[in-house]
């Protein structure tokens, strides 16, 4: 039994929409079964598709859940200062996009966020080396970014061994394609945090999908 798994991940909803209403009426679905949310904005740049700004629609929500936000952006420093004014606490800024990481890192700690870098799935860790002192989480895409319920990209599996070999210290997130069968595969590299957001949101029942990846996580 690997050592990864003495420690159980922590399972949290993605939401990805263009829609206030919908962005809304699915954070309320979701608040009284897990006490964090991930959400995906999107440019229709970076990525295909377009989703809400998302920093005023968090403005107008009032919940005891907590805000992961994943820019899928092409330029996270043209709307960062926007989100400091939310309650959002953790960003997710993708190591292709246009930015200089070093100061959008340096940004995000100074007004007392927690920051992680994330990787497509063809993007190799070589590329972000340099910070990773400086970042709270590594995020690594286990789908090609931008619309849910993509293919889970198997070959991230072994990237995330490697990477938790070499860097023990840093908490790792996998985004995309998570399901009961690959859950267990996931912890087993060293995953700490996993995204769900088809599973869980084309789902019937949110509360059951939820439930199902813990119940998993707990075996």
């Amino acid at each position: 039994m690997f050592l990864a798994l003495c420690n159980l991940s922590e399972i949290i909803p993605a939401i990805l929409t263009d829609s206030a209403f919908k962005f809304e009426e699915l954070v309320r679905k979701l608040e009284s079964h897990v006490s964090r949310v991930h959400i995906d904005i999107a440019d229709g740049i970076f990525v295909p598709n377009k989703t809400i700004r998302g920093y005023d629609e968090i403005k107008g929500i009032e919940s005891a859940v907590k805000f992961d936000i994943h820019l899928m952006v092409q330029k996270p420093q043209d709307v960062i200062k926007e989100w400091f004014s939310t309650q959002a606490d953790r960003f997710f800024i993708h190591a292709e996009s246009q930015v200089d990481l070093n100061e959008i890192i340096g940004d995000i700690h100074k007004n007392g966020r927690k920051v992680g870098l994330v990787l497509n799935p063809e993007t190799e860790v070589d590329k972000i080396k340099e910070f990773l002192g400086k970042i709270d989480y590594i995020q690594f895409m286990t789908v090609h970014p931008g619309f849910q319920g993509g293919e889970f990209v198997k070959e991230v599996i072994d990237k995330i061994s490697n990477f938790h070999k070499d860097y023990p210290d840093i908490l790792v997130m996998a985004d995309g394609g998570i399901t009961p069968k690959v859950v267990p595969k996931l912890m087993m590299v060293g995953v700490s945090m996993l995204v769900s957001g088809s599973y869980i949101i084309k789902s019937e029942n949110f509360e059951k999908a939820i439930e199902q990846l813990r119940e998993v996580v707990k075996k």
